[in-house]
């Protein structure tokens, strides 16, 4: 059985980049105003923070060392820029995994690349699946046929806790108050089972189902950038408790989505409409824009040293080639800076 989509028609190039442009510069002053808000609020602490030099009394102090002096050199010691390493533990939301369970992807909006997002039924079925390839399967399992179950796929299709690595650029006002901006990458993969019925074989010939799991995963990478205000709070002389507010960027691209059946990979998602040409698919990289939330710790080592841990939470728009889900994606950050 062969898959057929419907498309839409192709726009005028032209317009159809405009309203890309206006659209994403709409999402970027959402983000902006509330980046601003967050300034705004935390602005009278952060200038209640900052030492004030008081010129009424200029004889006030005769010999020795203004305290308001100390206090500002002492300031001083953290204003300035900061760079640093990432590196972490990210975990993409469980309401994207299903994207790669191997239902299919139907009624494309726009037709990126050419892509075709086959269900595991129609990948596996003529003459999307050549004969050799049926005869390899069946002769693999010593079955006479095999079919897909209508509830082959699986329903709660989550990603694995993936690697990240980044970098922080951070500039602090004072040891409480700074601006963060932090760049990361990722590769994500979800994974999970679906079945196979399999005909003729001898499981099958003593009255019994012949029903057996396959491992089917999706792969993607992501990168992220955040730029936010942090505000923290001693809690001893080398401890700060801080919590960290911004808006966030997440480029999604979808590298691919395979199953694996006798020891052989099989793609679902493939570059053309004939199923006796698949082509490679081209991934695309897709951007969404939301805003974060990163309570943490931050210790002060030695001069400008510092090292900071975080669990951070962004409520991302996720674009996986055509599909657009809002969702809560989750960190583990630990970063060192200079």
């Amino acid at each position: 059985m062969s898959a057929s989509l419907d498309f839409y028609p192709v726009l005028n190039s032209s317009a159809i980049s405009f309203l890309f442009l206006t659209k994403r510069i709409s999402e970027v002053k959402k983000i902006l105003f509330v980046l601003a808000g967050l300034i705004l609020v935390s602005f009278p602490s952060l200038l209640a923070q900052l030492p004030l030099r008081h010129s009424s009394s200029p004889t006030a102090y005769t010999s020795g060392t203004d305290p308001e002096e100390e206090e500002e050199e002492e300031e001083d010691e953290f204003r300035g820029f900061s760079f640093g390493l990432n590196i972490g533990s990210y975990i993409g939301s469980a309401k994207t995994g299903n994207f790669y369970n191997g239902d299919g992807i139907q009624n494309f909006p726009d037709n990126p690349n050419g892509v075709l997002g086959y269900s595991i039924y129609e990948r596996l079925s003529q003459p999307v699946l050549t004969q050799q390839e049926f005869s390899y399967i069946t002769g693999y399992y010593n079955a006479a046929s095999f079919e897909v179950p209508y509830d082959s796929s699986p329903l709660n299709m989550k990603y694995n806790p993936s690697f990240m690595v980044g970098l922080q650029v951070k500039y602090n006002f004072t040891r409480y108050a700074a601006l963060v901006f932090n760049v990361n990458s990722m590769k994500l993969k979800a994974a999970s089972q679906f079945t196979l019925r399999c005909i003729g074989t001898g499981a099958q010939q003593n009255a019994q189902q012949d029903i057996r799991l396959f491992n089917i995963t999706g792969n993607e990478q992501r990168f992220n950038f955040n730029l936010g205000y942090r505000q923290g709070w001693e809690i001893n002389p080398i401890t700060n408790f801080y919590l960290q507010l911004g808006g966030s960027m997440l480029g999604t691209k979808v590298e691919r989505n395979q199953i694996f059946v006798a020891e052989r990979t099989y793609d679902l998602f493939v570059g053309a409409s004939n199923p006796y040409q698949l082509l490679p698919y081209q991934p695309r990289t897709d951007i969404g824009f939301g805003f974060y939330l990163a309570p943490g710790f931050e210790f002060f080592i030695k001069d400008k040293y510092t090292f900071d841990i975080s669990f951070g939470m962004s409520r991302d728009k996720i674009i996986l080639i055509s599909e657009e889900t809002k969702a809560w994606n989750k960190w583990l950050q630990a970063s060192f800076t200079l």
